[in-house]
């Protein structure tokens, strides 16, 4: 496979991944925009709402009322900053990560079958390739 068909593969899974997305989000009663908070909070630990504004691409207010509908909803819960007790991190609630990992699951277990016969090798091969495009697609980010 040319490197172009791979790109156009990642293109046609990144459309079902969005509407994937779409339909956990609607199944949680909540925003794509909230499932990446959930998201990156999940990866990353608990983050401050400006934080969270930087790794979602959104204005400080617009994070800080996704941090509230969130909030509201049960999904987070604003804690003191260890480090500053001026400041308040968002982290997320366990449970409803719990909810999110179920509805994820499904899709996760198909695709580690998928990679089950894979040569270690080629895997991590996969994974740096995974990161960089990563960091290719936030560096386009921040220039738009």
């Amino acid at each position: 496979m040319r490197p172009e068909e791979v790109v156009a593969a990642l293109g046609a899974w990144s459309v079902r991944l969005v509407q994937f997305n779409g339909m956990v989000a609607a199944h949680l009663g909540v925003g794509v925009t909230e499932l990446q908070c959930l998201y990156e909070l999940a990866r990353h630990g608990p983050a401050t709402p400006g934080t969270l504004a930087a790794r979602l691409n959104l204005t400080t207010g617009s994070a800080s009322r996704l941090v509230e509908r969130l909030h509201a909803a049960g999904h987070v819960h604003r804690v003191p900053d260890p480090a500053d007790r001026r400041r308040v991190l968002v982290e997320p609630d366990p449970a409803s990560l719990a909810r999110i990992g179920a509805l994820y699951e499904p899709l996760n277990a198909r695709l580690a079958a998928e990679l089950a016969d894979a040569d270690p090798a080629e895997l991590d091969h996969m994974g740096a390739f995974l990161a960089r495009a990563e960091e290719r697609t936030e560096e386009i980010i921040r220039e738009l």
